[in-house]
């Protein structure tokens, strides 16, 4: 997967057009000059060309692109992005809050737009807005494309148990027949979630998941809708952007990233609007600093060549991670810029 940035943290918690711009930590040193805070089609254009010469790249695109960034519907070029890209991917996805005032706006008009040129709309559910906001808008959105990811944010196992139930209660209020796939993998969700919550409410990561059991997170239903849900244990992030390695629900566990690139395959590679890349869906809070190349002034050649000096550079970063963490040094980083539990 390709997950490009196409806009900033600009101005994320305004719920129509962006009316005034400034960036928030991590991003902040990374994009300093503002003609990066909302990619242009002139940039999209560029980075697309520059894609399709070379193949890695090539290839994860063909899988899925995936545009975002702060609040990606707040770009006003969205449409025209979305345009170029699909040049590359039959399947391009844009994400979003969906936390938009009403249809009447533009970022609205927008989404509906690229669902009618074939792009799929996902969002991360907030439960804050969900009743004046999401709700409604998610109801139209599941009408207008043939398929869903929502990505819930938890700092608790509750936390996490009472937003399964707003999805339970939304899917019971639409079209019911269709979404029974839905509604099954929801209720065995709740039920396991429940049971853990019940016998082991301070229960570590390990237990959690062992609960869980084999239960898959995406269903197909009638008519080809396609429906996932990803659960994701929310983090603390110091006033520098970097996050803490120990999750607010499971904060007795360090938390390792198994990073696929350490080991030769690349499954993701983030770019930033600078055309900075990093095979790290996490680019900012994580803050590994070994970079693959700039996809907007780097040659093919010179990227692949940073492809493979970044890829030793981390493997040999993670090796001493590990070394680390057998003397008791698991905390320090090392001086080829791999975060403490990237391993």
């Amino acid at each position: 997967m390709l997950s490009i940035f196409v806009e900033a943290s600009c101005n994320r918690y305004v719920r129509d057009e962006c009316r005034f711009c400034h960036v928030y930590a991590p991003l902040k040193p990374l994009l300093e000059s503002r003609e990066y805070w909302h990619m242009t089609p002139d940039t999209a254009g560029l980075m697309a060309e520059k894609i399709r010469s070379i193949v890695p790249l090539k290839d994860l695109a063909k899988k899925e692109i995936n545009l975002t960034g702060g609040e990606a519907s707040q770009n006003p070029h969205i449409v025209e992005i979305y345009k170029i890209f699909r040049t590359l991917s039959h399947n391009v996805r844009l994400h979003t809050n969906l936390d938009i005032n009403s249809e009447k706006s533009n970022r609205w008009e927008r989404l509906v737009e690229i669902t009618r040129l074939r792009g799929r709309i996902d969002i991360t559910l907030y439960p804050t807005v969900w009743e004046s906001r999401q709700r409604p808008l998610l109801g139209k959105i599941i009408k207008l494309q043939n398929g869903l990811i929502v990505n819930l944010i938890y700092e608790s196992l509750e936390d996490l148990l009472k937003q399964i139930n707003i999805l339970v209660d939304f899917f019971n209020e639409q079209e019911r027949q269709k979404f029974i796939p839905v509604l099954e993998l929801l209720g065995e969700f709740h039920a396991r979630l429940k049971k853990t919550i019940v016998e082991n409410p301070q229960c570590r990561e390990d237990d959690f998941l062992d609960g869980m059991g084999d239960l898959e997170n995406y269903v197909s239903c009638p008519g080809g809708f396609v429906f996932a849900v990803n659960a994701i244990p929310s983090f603390h992030v110091n006033p520098e952007g970097i996050r803490d390695m120990t999750s607010l629900p499971f904060p007795k566990d360090i938390y390792k990233v198994e990073c696929t690139a350490i080991r030769g395959v690349i499954e993701i590679m983030t770019i930033l609007q600078t055309g900075e890349m990093t095979p790290c869906c996490d680019v900012g809070n994580l803050g590994c600093k070994p970079k693959f190349g700039n996809l907007l002034t780097d040659s093919p050649e010179v990227i692949l060549q940073k492809f493979g000096e970044s890829q030793k550079l981390m493997t040999s970063g993670a090796l001493k991670n590990l070394k680390n963490m057998k003397n008791d040094k698991a905390g320090e980083w090392v001086e080829e810029g791999i975060p403490p539990f990237c391993v």
